[in-house]
């Protein structure tokens, strides 16, 4: 045996930065599957259930919805207009929280396709603070408040 050691090559660095997967990057979306109509006309009661890591944040971003944009907005022949004005009943997977979203508008790319969703939460609850309707905590019945990004002090 001989007493010779591998050298480290020169510019590789000992311990590399953990590159981040796709699935960290992708924003999260709902799946067609997921919201529900319970009824038939222009404004409508829809249900949709998310998964238990969603935040209430990541509910209200309109790119969660590209999923779900298609079927609620009109198409092509103009047979079904956009569900603008619909009441949508969100929930979670392990009932953490719940809410009331009233779809105000459908977002659309530059070729007119719906890409997204603009929701706004109109109860069932109210934030003490600033008044504004905020989704319900099913297990303490306050107001929700996201556990990701507690709300500021004042």
């Amino acid at each position: 045996m001989s007493d010779v050691t591998a050298a480290v090559r020169p510019g590789k660095a000992a311990v590399a930065a953990k590159p981040q997967t796709l699935r960290e990057t992708k924003p999260k979306t709902l799946p067609p599957s997921s919201l529900k109509p319970l009824g038939y006309g222009e404004t409508e009661i829809m249900t949709l259930t998310v998964p238990t890591e969603w935040t209430f944040e990541d509910v209200m971003k309109p790119v969660a919805w590209v999923g779900v944009a298609g079927p609620i907005s009109a198409n092509a022949i103009r047979t079904q207009p956009d569900r603008v004005g619909s009441l949508v009943y969100v929930n979670t997977t392990d009932n953490t929280f719940m809410a009331w979203l009233r779809i105000n508008r459908i977002q659309r790319d530059a070729m007119g396709g719906a890409s997204g969703v603009e929701v706004q939460c109109v109860g069932p609850s109210f934030d003490v603070k600033t008044g504004k309707p905020c989704p319900l905590d099913l297990r303490t019945g306050q107001p929700w408040v996201d556990p990701v990004k507690p709300a500021a002090a004042a």
